[in-house]
């Protein structure tokens, strides 16, 4: 799996175990849909009750970024897992026509 750093920018709100295994498990099959990913980053955060999550995906040539919002931080990783699937799958067309 490529390196994923977790981060959690609540002072009072360390990211359990059972997050990471989750981000985990979500996160490792996204080899599966691009071989350019280079590195990775979750960021869970808190406002107002409610979690909010983002990645940053490292890839060859640019920058793929997602943000979801939702009561749970497993909600977070799930809706995250979707989007970033999809601008995969935009990503890998892009440079399957460049080629």
């Amino acid at each position: 799996m490529f390196n994923m750093r977790i981060t959690s920018r609540v002072d009072d709100m360390p990211i359990m175990d059972s997050i990471k295994q989750h981000l985990e498990k979500k996160f490792s099959s996204l080899e599966r849909y691009s071989n350019h990913i280079i590195d990775g980053e979750f960021i869970l955060d808190e406002v107002r009750g409610r979690f909010v999550g983002e990645v940053i995906l490292n890839v060859k040539g640019g920058t793929i970024t997602a943000k979801a919002t939702a009561k749970s931080p497993i909600d977070v990783i799930d809706e995250l897992k979707d989007k970033i699937k999809v601008q995969l799958n935009r990503y890998e067309e892009k440079m399957k026509s460049r080629r």
